[in-house]
């Protein structure tokens, strides 16, 4: 074998392997936003739940550290985070409240969006705009039933 194609082949194997062992993030430890026991069911149907019966559609519950936000992306997943911003954790403002396609960091004033600060996430909890590199703290949410009767369980 022409020790040129050797060197190669090793060159690759190792390229490989190395690419194959890096994290494609980086990882920022465990989440600021305090763990709180989390263990609640919604059900669809009622009238309380029932925007969450279509792609974009959310609904505040309680419980978590600051409260819950569960929605459904427009592929029909359904998601649940703490709604505490994990940049302004002990702020009474770093509340996550849904904007316009996304989530952001701040609360209403009346009809107006005061943001606390400016970061925003998609709607997979991850962060779209900074500060915050952290994203939002995810339940684990598992869906039984067919819609519009879908029985949601939110655990952690």
């Amino acid at each position: 074998m022409n020790p040129m194609y050797k060197k190669t082949g090793v060159f690759l194997v190792l390229l490989f392997s190395f690419s194959c062992s890096c994290k494609k993030t980086t990882p920022l430890g465990p989440s600021p936003v305090p763990y709180v026991y989390v263990n609640t069911q919604i059900q669809t149907s009622l009238p309380e739940y029932t925007a969450l019966n279509n792609g974009g559609g959310y609904v505040y519950i309680p419980g978590g550290n600051k409260g819950i936000i569960v929605l459904q992306d427009f592929t029909g997943v359904f998601w649940a985070f703490d709604r505490t911003c994990p940049y302004h954790v002990t702020s009474p403002c770093g509340q996550i409240v849904m904007g316009t396609l996304k989530l952001a960091c701040g609360h209403y004033a009346g009809a107006k969006f005061d943001s606390c600060c400016a970061s925003t996430y998609g709607f997979d909890g991850t962060v779209t705009h900074g500060p915050s590199t952290y994203p939002l703290k995810a339940y684990r949410v598992t869906a039984t039933g067919t819609p519009p009767d879908v029985m949601l369980t939110i655990t952690n």
